[in-house]
């Protein structure tokens, strides 16, 4: 009798690999289809899956095509609406603010009164530009006043350094006077007692002997 082999089973593991492949194509188109919705909200469903489906599941090739079609796809925006002219107004709200607060309320304003975005644009422009000239002519207006009062400070300072100046020159010529006074009371001095001392001698020298033989000595 001839021996009977078993039939060849197919390994189960080439299987489970082959369901894994699957399952990871099926969420990486998924994927692709989730992000071409996020990418193209203007285009139906319908559409995105037919391009991706024709561009073999390539989401570069599908995002190029649907691009194009939603360029073609697109209508012009409608011509914007005719905007007032209020620039003198607006220029002359603007150059009546002063404080925090009035610019505040002056760039609200402003923007309240836009009628689109462009409009929102040029009217915060000029009022950024208005803000900018106020800060510049308050900034000059401040340099000014801080030039003019360093100029009163250094006069002030030029007259108080002149007064000690001569205060100073005052006391110098005191001190050489008191200085030429004190060497003549000096010297006025020493002749003082040079004459003291000659008449002193002289009075010994006249005076008489006592009779203990010492003679009278005068105190001075």
């Amino acid at each position: 009798m001839a021996a009977i082999c078993p039939t060849p089973q197919p390994p189960r593991r080439k299987r489970g690999l082959h369901l894994a492949d699957v399952d990871l194509n099926k969420r990486r188109k998924l994927d692709g289809l989730e992000r071409l919705r996020a990418l193209f909200p203007m285009l139906d469903d319908h559409t995105v899956r037919g391009v991706f489906d024709a561009c073999a599941n390539d989401v570069d090739a599908a995002i190029a095509r649907l691009s194009a079609l939603a360029l073609a796809s697109a209508k012009p925006p409608p011509p914007p609406a005719p905007v007032p002219d209020e620039s003198d107004g607006d220029d002359a709200a603007l150059g009546e603010a002063r404080s925090p607060d009035e610019w505040v309320g002056a760039f609200v304003s402003e923007m309240a009164k836009s009628a689109d975005v462009g409009d929102a644009r040029r009217r915060a422009a000029r009022a950024l530009r208005a803000f900018e000239s106020f800060v510049a002519s308050r900034t000059s207006q401040a340099a000014d006043e801080r030039v003019d009062r360093l100029e009163r400070e250094n006069a002030v300072l030029r007259k108080a350094v002149a007064i000690q100046s001569q205060r100073l020159g005052a006391a110098a010529d005191e001190n050489r006077r008191l200085s030429g006074e004190a060497g003549t009371a000096r010297d006025a001095l020493r002749r003082a007692e040079r004459v003291n001392y000659g008449l002193s001698v002289q009075l010994k020298h006249a005076a008489p002997a006592t009779p203990g033989g010492i003679g009278r000595l005068d105190v001075f």
